[in-house]
């Protein structure tokens, strides 16, 4: 059921605004930033959402906004990305795009460890969804799951 409100809001997903885009830029370093607006804008508009739903600041703020930013590599659309999901789900194999979208959390989270984002937003990157890794306090980590899949 998550998927296929994930589908249907990335497919009515609108642009940031230009305040929305402000905001970003209010928590996200210059370099940070750069990577969260190379991302589609239905994947910005999703971030911020996200962002929204957690509240906060700092890391917890840059965690939500910028979780799913290895989505970039692959740059697929929402149909695409539903079927490289089912194609995998099947234990089909998987190469070039699909297999970057498959991928997307390693990808992100070694962007941001080379970017040093923060431990937490690294982390969240890379395991979720999961159980918080060691060193993460879990009420942080909850919280941006339940917003993740609000």
């Amino acid at each position: 059921m998550h998927l296929i409100r994930r589908f249907f809001s990335f497919v009515t997903a609108e642009p940031l605004t230009p305040h929305e885009q402000q905001q970003v830029r209010g928590v996200l370093d210059p370099g940070l930033a750069r990577i969260f607006f190379d991302q589609r804008f239905e994947d910005q508009r999703h971030a911020l959402t996200v962002q929204h739903r957690v509240g906060g600041s700092g890391s917890l703020a840059q965690a939500a906004l910028l979780h799913d930013v290895g989505k970039t590599e692959s740059d697929l659309g929402a149909v695409s990305r539903s079927i490289a999901t089912l194609w995998n789900g099947v234990g089909l194999p998987t190469t070039g795009a699909w297999r970057s979208y498959l991928d997307h959390a390693t990808i992100g989270a070694d962007i941001l460890r080379d970017l040093e984002a923060n431990h937490l937003v690294v982390a969240f990157t890379r395991f979720h969804p999961g159980p918080p890794p060691n060193g993460i306090d879990p009420s942080d980590w909850h919280a941006l799951e339940e917003a993740d899949n609000a």
